[in-house]
């Protein structure tokens, strides 16, 4: 209760004698609009106020108080006349914004009594990275500036065992504060380090032998570790290759599947092969059965089978595909051709002999044609001699009737005209060019010719 004892103080519990009356006379002065003083109201006839309870008089002006609602540019007033007491509500409109400041909307004034209703939260949700740099804030209309991370970071630190608890953060943590009071000693207990010992301190150093049991007899050369597994031994020993084939030395004894780079040849279970691979450990086949090629002579032309090994079964009958190396009669020409062509080649060689040799039995002789239809003459297949052939073997008689030695080569047939890269270029590049020069050497040859065919020769007697 003030000293007025007709009104209560307002405000919040605090120490001390509260404040004198607001509304006593001597504090009062002006309407409660604030526009007109109580000394000119006075003027125009208005009482003058004797206690705190004793009604302020009104201007008779609009109140034009500033109301909570409206926007940063337009503030809303009270259109009521001058009055006591708090402004009744607003009948406009404000439109407010959200927190941070993403969208607006609009709302009836009524609706909003205090300024902290002026701003509303949105569904927008902040997707910047926060602090840490490894996750987002997703704060929903965030209005934050450093968006600094509340999450514990929970990386393991640098000793293994225990995990950062500081809030989420960049960069590396900091070493495991953690300690022990435990002595910390070598495998064998010759080395020891005494307490206080930080989190992640490896075992001392031991310079003694290593004392544990290994899975060899040889000599141990490492020392004491802390290591779960000892180092592999390295004694040299002698150690039998994966295919037994031949015994290794200077093997160091931990390696244990030695190839001596030989090739198996281990019989494979068709009993027809022999396996090809290198030197090698476990079966010979271990993806299925054996696929080389199958090496029985083949009933026609004796080349191998050749397909894929058929064990227990006839060999198919496929198309030969060896090679079989051809010549013509005077054996200038040579080539390398399958063993089904020249099969079909002896079969046209067949039957045009045995065209010949049917004219002849016409005339009444016998013939034997068992030899056109058996293997050796197959084998005897020849490529036909072409018009160079022909040119050779003339040439060649023609040198044994003059009683010409042959190897001086006198008709020029292996010493055949050369010609340079630089001129078969140039012809690729000038085909008319060259077509007019060979007609002019032509024309030239034929003038010749012409000019020696008018010289005749007479005798006289």
């Amino acid at each position: 209760m003030l000293n007025c004892e007709a009104h209560r103080c307002q405000q919040v519990c605090h120490r001390g004698p509260c404040q004198p009356c607001p509304r006593s006379p001597s504090l009062v002065k002006t309407c409660p609009c604030g526009q007109t003083p109580l000394s000119k109201l006075l003027e125009l006839g208005y009482s003058e106020r004797r206690s705190c309870s004793d009604p302020i008089p009104s201007c008779g002006k609009t109140c034009n108080k500033p109301l909570p609602c409206g926007s940063n540019d337009t503030i809303h007033l009270c259109q009521n006349l001058c009055h006591e007491g708090s402004c009744g509500p607003c009948t406009l409109t404000s439109t407010i914004r959200c927190r941070c400041g993403a969208k607006t909307k609009d709302v009836p004034c009524e609706n909003i009594q205090k300024e902290d209703e002026l701003v509303f939260t949105c569904e927008r949700r902040c997707n910047k990275k926060r602090s840490c740099g490894r996750h987002k804030c997703g704060e929903i209309c965030c209005v934050n500036a450093d968006h600094r991370c509340p999450m514990i970071c929970g990386y393991k630190l640098n000793c293994g065992l225990h995990r950062c608890q500081e809030p989420c953060h960049k960069g590396n943590c900091e070493p495991c504060w953690q300690s022990s009071f435990d002595e910390l000693t070598c495998h064998c207990g010759a080395s020891v380090l005494y307490p206080p010992i930080s989190c992640g301190t490896k075992p001392p150093e031991c310079k003694n032998l290593c004392l544990r049991r290994h899975e060899c007899d040889h000599p141990v050369f490492h020392n004491c570790h802390s290591e779960d597994k000892c180092p592999p031994c390295t004694y040299l020993t002698q150690k039998w290759c994966m295919g037994k084939h031949e015994q290794r030395s200077n093997i160091p004894c931990h390696l244990q599947d030695i190839s001596c780079g030989l090739t198996c040849n281990k019989m494979l279970p068709c009993e027809m092969h022999r396996c090809k691979r290198l030197c090698h450990r476990a079966d010979c086949l271990p993806e299925g059965g054996c696929q080389q090629p199958c090496m029985l002579p083949r009933p026609d032309c004796g080349h191998p089978c050749a397909a894929p090994c058929h064990r227990g079964s006839s060999c198919p009958r496929t198309t030969c595909t060896a090679k079989v190396a051809l010549q013509c009669d005077c054996g200038r020409r040579k080539e390398s051709v399958a063993c089904t062509e020249a099969a079909n080649s002896y079969q046209r060689y067949a039957a045009i002999a045995m065209a010949s040799k049917l004219s002849d039995m016409q005339l009444g002789d016998s013939m034997d044609i068992g030899p056109l239809l058996t293997k050796k003459e197959l084998k005897q297949t020849r490529l036909e001699c072409d018009q160079e052939c022909a040119t050779l073997e003339r040439n060649r008689r023609l040198a044994e009737a003059l009683q010409i030695d042959s190897s001086s080569d006198p008709f020029n047939v292996r010493s055949s005209s050369v010609y340079s890269d630089s001129l078969k270029e140039d012809a690729r590049k000038d085909p008319k060019f060259l077509a007019e020069v060979e007609e002019e050497i032509k024309n030239l040859v034929e003038l010749t010719n012409k000019f020696k065919s008018c010289f005749s020769f007479w005798t006289f007697k």
